[in-house]
């Protein structure tokens, strides 16, 4: 499948974008939070979504390459419509994944214009004692470059353990894959969900709203997609069987996606 990757410019940083696809609407996907981050993957994640690219143009964001200390969430909404009317893209349907669900809860709130339609999977409103911990833990071996540690525990806590044992192979290859600037950044990324609140201002969030997630989340927990789901009464699914990235674990939760967008 024929893909481009745009760095974005921003500041003194850019935006790594994944584009791929077609069709005469806009998607946006919001990446959760990874050590290495997606550079130079687009091959992978443009056959990965394969399944809207004749009907949608879909645009990937990562976070800025470069980020400040404090980098908040707040900021990374903002950053990712900047970088989006760069792109000329008035209006898109958004998908966020993780901490890129909490970025798009926040640009839905501030820039209503943008969002058509908003696909929340596996995150929150705001943070839970559940997620606390799960970062506390990541931030512990990512703040002295323990990137085995880090990759393991990563590992065994957004993936299911019947995923992590098919794929396990690959788990391991992995370990060692990380640098201290890695270490560094995802860091300020993990700290910057520590402080992620929205459950006040959630409701204003007016366009139609699709929630997932799974009940053996072990990072956010069941609770965490349960009450954006309770606050927007909105539509949703809960998955029974798989972990935090059912994003990637369930077979057919992109169908169910696309369906969502394709509805009048």
């Amino acid at each position: 499948m024929n893909f481009e990757e745009i760095k974005i410019k921003l500041d003194e940083s850019y935006i790594n974008v994944i584009k791929f696809g077609c069709g005469s609407k806009n998607m946006v996907i919001i990446s959760g939070i990874s050590l290495c981050g997606l550079e130079g993957q687009g091959k992978t994640i443009a056959d990965a979504y394969k399944i809207f690219a004749d009907e949608y143009r879909v645009f990937l964001f990562e976070r800025k390459k470069d980020l400040s200390k404090n980098y908040a969430i707040d900021t990374m909404a903002d950053d990712i419509y900047n970088a989006i009317n760069k792109l000329n893209i008035k209006s898109a349907y958004f998908y966020g994944v993780s901490q890129g669900g909490m970025i798009a809860q926040k640009l839905a709130v501030k820039h209503p214009q943008a969002v058509q339609k908003l696909a929340l999977c596996s995150t929150v409103c705001r943070v839970n004692k559940t997620i606390t911990n799960v970062l506390n833990n990541w931030i512990k071996y990512a703040e002295i470059c323990d990137v085995v540690s880090l990759n393991r525990q990563f590992a065994k806590d957004v993936f299911s353990k019947d995923y992590h044992m098919r794929f396990k192979d690959a788990f391991l290859q992995w370990e060692n894959v990380g640098t201290a600037d890695d270490c560094k950044r995802f860091c300020i990324l993990a700290k910057s969900i520590l402080n992620f609140d929205i459950y006040e201002q959630i409701n204003k969030i007016k366009c139609p709203v699709l929630a997932l997630g799974s009940e053996k989340d072990s990072v956010t927990g069941r609770d965490g997609i349960l009450e954006i789901i309770n606050k927007l009464k909105c539509d949703s699914y809960i998955y029974n069987q798989y972990g935090h990235a059912v994003y990637d674990e369930a077979p057919d939760i992109k169908e169910r996606i696309k369906k969502f967008f394709d509805m009048c």
